[in-house]
């Protein structure tokens, strides 16, 4: 801008200087011709009162005054009788023409004082020829001073390069004072611009500072204000922005808006792990390119119709060792506070998790179902069978009884189960305190070892010295106690090993047993509600298939894991990591 603004006064400067140069030439060349004029006549009629008051009346005496005066003031006089004919010239000894009909000659013989430039054949070049009329002999005649134009136009070149030296010298001062000018007036303005500049790289601390008044004191102001203004506003939107994204951020659905024509305007990170993460910036993308998937384009098109929320549930693909996953797409209409529509919001929502459980929760009620139905008829047939008659009988009413208690104590075991499973699920734990596990596993040994068949041994392997588990005592009896009695119910012949150790920050209890085992395809299995390996011969043991899962929960409670290697025939090896 400041050179623009230079550029613009000098081109002003020139122009006035120039329009003022061109008038005073004019002007001032009109006026030394007039003034020029004037002074050959005032000198013309001066050197003709000369004459008369001389009293020449003689052709030589009027050679002698032009010879005399001419060579004094360096001019050319020339005395003309009333006849036109030349009776003295100071130029040159020569006949000359008749000048009667000369211009200047003509009007000075009618009283008239006349001044012409003409070119002289005579002293071939141009003159400027100035005639008055003057008494000669009696009569009028003329006298006429003659200049030579050479003389004028050397006046006039001195008048020139005067003319030109002060145009120069002028032009040269108002270039400078120009340039001074634009700093001064530019400076508030360059002042701005940085700051602009600054702003637009994100410094909005910045401020002007002017000591103007007028206007550039009041747009400094007025930028203050914007300066301060828009920093407050990105310092609001900035917050927004974060909070905004670390809300994005941070939910587990997929989040996705599009424009009306399905373009991408912006998404979280979940949402880009279930398109497949095959590109960093989804940006400005179509929909259509970014996610295939029919279920979602079906919200989109139903939200398009109705222009209301849409929720859609089905299959989402996943990439190429992925397996399919259950989500929920909840589309609405984006709008804005004027209630224009923007677009479109989308939520994906990953319910694989929670179609599972609720898979679980089928199941696992069918399999309750199952479970209670199977002694409670046992119960019913029996008691059927009593009311009948068989009571009568003492060895038959007796026996009947025996398994009527057999399938009561299992119910019981069954809901006892159920219970303990529903409590550890729920994450409930009151009496934490710092257990032994030594003498608890010990304690849980003693209980069992009744039900050791035969050929088979327990073997219990401890560390020298156990630091104590801080958990719940019986949590930690329950555990051992469906590892141990597991194992128990499938082992025919062999040993059982108990293992209990330190290993770093984590505390490891083992079980191993030479039992049946398990096949690799039933492993995934175990931890599952009711999954039996072998129904028949569990249900013969008296198992309720809720042990292991008990097991499980109970590791998770305390944050663990559990390790299990079995092969068929061969024996069972469970082992557990808890952390301190």
């Amino acid at each position: 801008m400041q050179k623009k603004l230079l550029i613009s006064y000098i081109m002003i400067i020139i122009t006035a200087i120039g329009i003022s140069a061109g008038a005073f030439w004019s002007q001032g060349y009109s006026y030394i011709g007039r003034k020029t004029e004037e002074q050959h006549l005032l000198q013309a009629k001066l050197m003709a009162d000369l004459l008369e008051e001389s009293g020449a009346a003689s052709r030589e005496a009027y050679e002698g005054f032009a010879r005399d005066y001419g060579m004094k003031y360096g001019i050319r006089l020339t005395i003309i009788a009333s006849d036109g004919s030349v009776l003295a010239d100071s130029g040159k000894d020569t006949e000359f023409d008749n000048h009667g009909s000369r211009e200047e000659v003509v009007k000075a013989l009618t009283g008239e004082s006349a001044s012409v430039t003409r070119y002289s054949k005579t002293m071939q070049q141009q003159y400027v020829y100035s005639a008055v009329p003057v008494m000669v002999g009696g009569s009028v005649g003329v006298l006429r001073v003659s200049l030579p134009l050479a003389e004028l136009k050397s006046l006039d070149k001195g008048l020139n390069r005067s003319i030109w030296y002060t145009l120069l010298t002028c032009l040269l001062a108002a270039v400078i004072l120009a340039i001074l000018f634009v700093k001064v007036i530019s400076a508030p303005i360059r002042e701005v611009t940085q700051a602009a500049e600054r702003i637009s790289e994100g410094d909005y601390g910045i401020k002007i500072y002017t000591r103007e008044k007028a206007e550039i004191g009041r747009l400094a102001k007025a930028f203050n204000l914007m300066a301060t203004n828009l920093k407050a506003s990105m310092h609001k939107l900035t917050r927004r922005n974060i909070e905004l994204e670390a809300m994005l951020r941070s939910m587990e659905s997929g989040v996705v808006a599009i424009d009306e024509a399905n373009a991408i305007l912006f998404y979280n990170q979940a949402f880009a792990g279930m398109a497949g993460g095959r590109s960093k910036d989804y940006s400005g993308k179509s929909l259509y390119n970014v996610m295939r998937n029919a279920v979602t384009f079906e919200a989109v098109d139903a939200v398009r119709e109705s222009g209301e929320s849409e929720v859609r549930e089905g299959y989402l693909t996943g990439g190429d060792n992925e397996p399919f996953r259950n989500f929920r797409v909840t589309a609405a209409p984006l709008v804005n506070e004027e209630h224009k529509n923007l677009g479109i919001l989308l939520i994906l929502d990953d319910v694989t998790q929670m179609k599972k459980l609720e898979n679980i929760r089928t199941e696992f009620v069918s399999n309750v179902t199952h479970e209670l139905k199977t002694p409670l008829t046992s119960i019913r047939g029996f008691i059927d069978t009593l009311k009948g008659g068989a009571i009568e009988d003492a060895d038959t009413a007796r026996r009947f009884l025996d398994i009527i208690d057999i399938e009561a104590e299992r119910l019981y075991s069954l809901i006892q189960d159920i219970l303990i499973l529903s409590e550890i699920e729920q994450k409930k734990d009151y009496e934490v305190t710092a257990c032994n596990v030594d003498p608890c596993i010990r304690s849980v040994i003693e209980l069992l070892e009744h039900n050791v068949k035969e050929g088979v041994t327990i073997i219990y392997e401890p560390a020298p010295y156990i630091k104590p588990y801080y958990c719940n005592p019986d949590r930690m009896k329950q555990l051992i106690i469906n590892l141990l009695d597991n194992a128990i119910k499938y082992t025919e012949k062999g040993t059982i090993t108990v293992g209990c150790r330190e290993e770093g920050e984590e505390l490891i209890l083992s079980v191993a047993d030479t039992g049946i085992g398990m096949k690799q395809e039933d492993l995934p299995r175990i931890f599952e509600r009711f999954y039996r390996v072998d129904r028949s011969r569990s249900r013969k043991q008296g198992g309720t298939g809720l042990g292991l899962s008990i097991v499980k929960h109970i590791v998770e409670l305390y944050n663990g894991r559990i390790h299990v290697e079995s092969k068929e025939g061969e024996g069972t090896v469970f082992e557990i990591r808890l952390p301190y």
